[in-house]
């Protein structure tokens, strides 16, 4: 199955889980960035108001893919804007398969983590799974399991 890992970080907690999920399945890796690089606060803002910003060019079309495992973190229980604008840019997605990977510092994820889910069977593809790790785990390396169990499901 050749699959598509696209990655949303901030601090680089993301980016770490991301990188090994994608050398543990043999997958593709594309980098979600916002075009213009804002303050904390204003990307918090945003995302709590579920705005969408301009991102930089990555790979948004799914046409030579299998599927897509979304990586992003959680803020204030909501997907950053770039992600929100990431996922409306999306192309071929129907009947492909996806997964979500979501960290966080605690709290809340649960909202981030269905919006995400319904934006994408509302496009017509298939959920698989989902994986939240938390920071502490990132600091500790045992999110290292976790991506590993996770990784057996593609």
């Amino acid at each position: 199955m050749k699959m598509l890992v696209a990655c949303y970080s901030y601090t680089g907690n993301t980016l770490k889980a991301a990188e090994a999920l994608q050398r543990l399945i043999g997958a593709d890796l594309t980098r979600i960035e916002a075009l213009k690089d804002r303050w904390y606060l204003f990307k918090a803002y945003y995302a709590i108001k579920e705005k969408k910003v301009p991102i930089k060019p990555c790979i948004t079309d799914l046409k030579d893919y299998d599927g897509i495992i979304i990586c992003c973190p959680v803020w204030a229980g909501k997907t950053p804007s770039a992600v929100n604008e990431y996922l409306s840019k999306l192309e071929n997605v129907r009947g492909k398969k996806f997964a979500i990977l979501i960290t966080s510092g605690g709290g809340k994820q649960q909202k981030a983590s269905v919006r995400i889910k319904e934006q994408l069977e509302k496009c017509g593809a298939r959920y698989i799974d989902m994986l939240r790790i938390l920071e502490k785990d990132i600091n500790n390396d045992e999110y290292l399991k976790k991506v590993e169990s996770f990784a057996k499901k593609f």
